[in-house]
Parts: C-alpha cells; structure tokens; sequence
C-alpha cells in the first residue's frame, strides 16, 4: 500500500487507472479506501478515462492518528490537498460522501488550486444533523467512559 507523509502525517493511498483527468473519492464516516463500494467506484471511473485516488484521511484506515488543525474537516481538506498536489493531480474531481463531501467542500474553499468540479452525495451538517452523527458514532464509547469518570 502506497504511503506517503502530507504535513507531518503518514497517508495511505492508491491510485487507480491512468487517465489523464484526475478524480479523488473521500469516503464518509471514518469509512477507509477499502470499504466496500469505494474501489468498485473509482474502478468504473478509471474505465470512463478518469485517474482515481482513493485515499484514508488522518484517523481513519492505514493513514496515521493526527489531531492538527483547528478541526479535523480542515486538518483532512489541508491534507487531501497537499496530497493531490504531491502525486500532480491538481485540478481534479472531488468526489465525497457524508464526512467526504464536508471535506471535499472544505478542500474547495480553502485550495481551489486543485480542484476542478465537486461531486458530493450525502452531505451532512448542521447542529441536528451533527448531534445525530456524534450519537451514532460516539454514543458506546461514551457509555464505557461515563462509569470511569464519574469514579474520579
């Protein structure tokens, strides 16, 4: 598996294909490059002339734990970028899902050097919808933790 160090931070990726106009997928949630649907996808753009980079954004998959950054949205756009610009493909089809889709949109406004066109599925945000995520991600781990803090 290709890595490669994009702001102090081992990053996992593949490319995909060998077209000449480069797309990337960002999985959602905390979803890796190899979760089911994420390489078939990449694998019918690169049929369709398109050079695809899959990759694990900081905290998820084989890409390293990293807590930079005023957020991890813009910890993950800071670092997609630099990764596209490292591997030369700049200007590029984001394509994102859920968390994606905040990052790709993020990578957008702050870097509109690398990007060509967005594709988001999925978008999520907002204080209801945010609340809802943090519950479904977060909600077992936090029920494990509460006895132990509240011994403190």
């Amino acid at each position: 598996m290709p890595m490669m160090v994009i702001d102090g931070i081992d990053i996992a990726y593949d490319i995909i294909g060998d077209g000449q106009r480069p797309a990337v997928i960002t999985p959602g949630g905390w979803f890796s490059k190899d979760t089911p649907g994420v390489r078939a996808l990449a694998e019918k753009l690169a049929e369709g002339g398109l050079r695809v980079l899959i990759w694990d954004r900081p905290n998820c998959g084989e890409s390293a734990v990293s807590f930079a950054g005023p957020s991890e949205s813009r910890m993950n756009a800071d670092v997609q970028a630099g990764l596209l610009r490292a591997l030369r493909l700049s200007r590029a089809l984001l394509v994102g899902g859920s968390a994606g889709s905040r990052v790709s949109l993020l990578t957008a406004i702050r870097h509109p050097d690398v990007v060509e066109r967005l594709f988001l599925l999925w978008i999520s945000g907002g204080a209801v919808g945010l609340a809802a995520l943090a519950y479904y991600y977060c909600h077992e781990s936090l029920a494990a933790a509460r006895p132990v803090a509240w011994r403190l």
